[in-house]
């Protein structure tokens, strides 16, 4: 259905537009099917990798780090609705916008979401389906609704691979790196 939908809408002069970020850096990839919402206001760093299925609203501001990764269905928000003193309900006409920041190298699972006013910080791991609501350390790798700490990065090794210049995504795109297969012997 994908295909013949796009050999339509190019037969009938419809195609996907194109999406214009307030910047984008190097060799980034990012998948169709994704929804961003006030693109002008979303920043995206060197080799950020999204997934397709992904919604990010870029209202209140996001800016995205070198070397992300966005595996299928994320979800980042930067605004809200205003309940706490709003004149209507469920809620009122105002937007509150609260910022996001996902710093460099960081890996968000599948359908996991970020909500307003987050910073991930460098190294962190959000796992997938996980619902993060505040900021966490340096290499934190988060679980659950609302997300919580499961566990920490060995950040000397991190740091060393960092040093290094071991970045999967570019290292993918310069030397044309495969994915293998491991059996997983947990």
């Amino acid at each position: 259905m994908g295909k013949i939908s796009s050999v339509v809408r190019r037969l009938l002069g419809r195609t996907t537009p194109t999406v214009t970020f307030k910047s984008r850096g190097d060799g980034c990839g990012i998948a169709g099917r994704n929804d961003f919402v006030f693109p002008e206001r979303i920043s995206l760093g060197d080799h950020v990798h999204i997934e397709g299925g992904g919604y990010f609203n870029g209202q209140g501001g996001l800016t995205i780090g070198d070397h992300v990764i966005f595996a299928p269905g994320v979800a980042v928000m930067t605004s809200m609705h205003r309940y706490k003193g709003a004149t209507m309900i469920p809620y009122d006409e105002v937007d509150l916008l609260r910022p996001v920041t996902i710093e460099r190298f960081v890996w968000v699972g599948m359908r996991a979401m970020i909500l307003p006013g987050v910073t991930l910080r460098e190294g962190t791991i959000v796992g997938a389906g996980a619902v993060v609501t505040k900021s966490h350390p340096p290499g934190a790798i988060l679980g659950g609704n609302p997300a919580v700490q499961i566990g920490t990065r060995d950040m000397a090794a991190f740091q060393a691979m960092v040093d290094g210049g071991r970045f999967y995504l570019k290292l993918k795109q310069e030397q044309g790196l495969r994915k293998r297969e491991v059996l997983d012997p947990r």
